[in-house]
């Protein structure tokens, strides 16, 4: 998960700096909002995705053990 981030992050930061860019903003601002974008979107998509793991983990552990509990899968 930690490798899609990044990815969605590297490509964040230049859409950003793009969209900085066209809209005539100096380039070390640019750079720094380009930056600070892509360091929030790598940490929201982290914790989304370990989120979203966890919770599933959850799912799949709690059917298991009802299931091994009952002896019957829940509909």
């Amino acid at each position: 998960m930690k490798q899609l981030a990044a990815m969605a992050a590297v490509i964040g930061f230049f859409a950003l700096a793009f969209v900085g860019w066209f809209n005539s903003v100096p380039v070390f601002i640019c750079g720094i909002r380009a930056l600070g974008g892509a360091v929030v979107l790598y940490l929201v998509i982290s914790l989304a995705a370990t989120a979203t793991i966890r919770i599933i983990t959850d799912a799949a552990m709690r059917a298991r053990a009802d299931h091994a509990r009952t002896g019957k899968e829940k509909p």
